[in-house]
C-alpha cells in the first residue's frame, strides 16, 4: 500500500507539472530567480552527450547520438556511381533529413522535413557542402571519370527535445568518420564493383582505392537562446519555445567561426551576446570532439572484431 509521503510527492509532482502547463514563463522565472534551470543546470551549462558510432551494422556507417533527451541516428549508405562530367574526379554526397512522427509534440503529419526541423536541412547543407574543405568529395573518386562513391547519408531525429541541429550536425559528422569505403575491383567487362572481403587480395582491384571520406574541417554547433537577457546555452525544447530569440554558432576544430544562424525571435542578438555564444561554441567543439574520438575508437575495435 502507498505510504502518505508517497503519495504526497506524487501529488506535488502532478501540481508542479500542471503548473508548468499552464504558467511556463511563471515557472522557469522561479528557477531563474536562483540561477539554475528546470533540469538543474546551470545557465552556462550544456546537456550530457552520448556517441555511439557504427550504432547501424547492416550500413556502412552510422552513429546514434544523444543530447541530453534529443536522439539523432545517422547513417551512410555508399553506392558506386560514375562520376559527373563536370567533375571527373569527384564522388558524390546526398543528404536527407527526416523527423520520426513521435519526436516532438510539434510534429504534424505532412510538413516536410525542411519544415518541421526549422531548416536543419540548409543548416546542415552548408555545414557539410560549401566550400571544398568539409567533405573533400575528391577522397570519393575511385577511378577519375569512372567510377566514384555517392554516400547517401540519411539522418533520422528520434526524439526533438532542442537543439536538433547541433545533434543532426554532430550525428552525421560521426557517421562519415566511421564509414568506410571497400576495395573496388574492375571487371572483365570493364565495371567497377565492390569488392568482397574475400577478393581483397585478388587481381582487378583498383590501386589507390580510397578506404574513408576525407574531412578537411570538423564543424560543430552549439545552440543559444536568449530569454529575458539571459543567455541560455544548449537550450531544450520547452526553453526554445519560450525563447526570444535562438543563435546557432558553427566553429571547426580550429574555433574558426564556420556559421551563424538565427531563426527570427522577439529581439535581436547585441554583439556581446553573439560573443559569448561563439566562445561556449568553442569550448563545446573540444569537449565533444574528445567524446567522438572515443567512439570512433570503440566503434573501430567493434568492428574489426566482427
Amino acid at each position: 500500500m502507498a505510504s502518505t509521503s508517497t503519495t504526497a510527492t506524487v501529488a506535488d509532482d502532478v501540481e508542479a507539472e500542471a503548473f508548468k502547463r499552464l504558467y511556463p514563463e511563471q515557472f522557469f522565472d522561479r528557477f531563474l530567480g536562483e540561477g539554475v534551470r528546470p533540469d538543474g543546470r546551470p545557465l552556462g551549462r550544456a546537456r550530457a552527450v552520448t556517441i555511439g558510432a557504427g550504432a547501424i551494422t547492416s550500413a556502412d556507417g552510422s552513429a546514434l547520438v544523444k543530447v541530453g533527451r534529443t536522439s539523432v541516428l545517422a547513417g551512410v549508405r555508399l553506392e558506386l556511381i560514375r562520376p559527373d562530367e563536370t567533375t571527373p574526379g569527384q564522388g558524390q554526397l546526398a543528404l536527407n533529413v527526416e523527423l520520426a512522427p513521435f519526436s516532438s509534440p510539434d510534429y504534424r503529419p505532412g510538413r516536410s522535413a525542411t519544415d518541421a526541423v526549422s531548416g536543419v536541412v540548409e543548416k546542415l547543407q552548408a555545414a557539410l557542402l560549401s566550400g571544398k574543405d568539409t567533405v573533400l568529395l575528391n577522397t570519393l573518386c575511385v577511378a577519375e571519370g569512372k567510377a566514384a562513391w555517392k554516400a547517401q547519408l540519411d539522418v533520422y531525429v528520434l526524439d526533438a527535445d532542442g537543439c536538433v541541429t547541433d545533434a543532426v550536425l554532430l550525428a552525421s559528422i560521426a557517421a562519415l568518420r566511421n564509414t568506410r569505403l571497400p576495395l573496388v575491383r574492375n571487371t572483365k567487362e570493364g565495371n567497377y564493383v565492390p569488392a568482397r572481403r574475400a577478393e581483397e587480395g585478388a587481381a582487378g582491384l583498383v590501386e589507390g582505392c580510397p578506404r574513408s571520406v576525407g574531412l578537411g574541417r570538423c564543424p560543430l554547433a552549439l545552440t543559444c537562446c536568449l530569454y529575458k537577457q539571459h543567455v541560455l546555452v544548449d537550450p531544450t525544447a520547452d526553453e526554445e519555445r519560450l525563447a526570444e530569440c535562438a543563435v546557432t554558432v558553427v566553429v571547426d576544430q580550429g574555433g574558426r567561426l564556420q556559421g551563424v544562424y538565427k531563426a527570427g525571435g522577439k529581439v535581436l542578438a547585441d554583439a556581446a551576446t553573439l560573443l559569448k555564444c561563439t566562445e561556449a561554441a568553442r569550448l563545446r567543439h573540444k569537449e565533444l570532439s574528445g567524446l567522438l574520438e572515443q567512439s570512433l575508437q570503440m566503434g573501430a575495435e567493434a568492428a574489426a572484431e566482427r
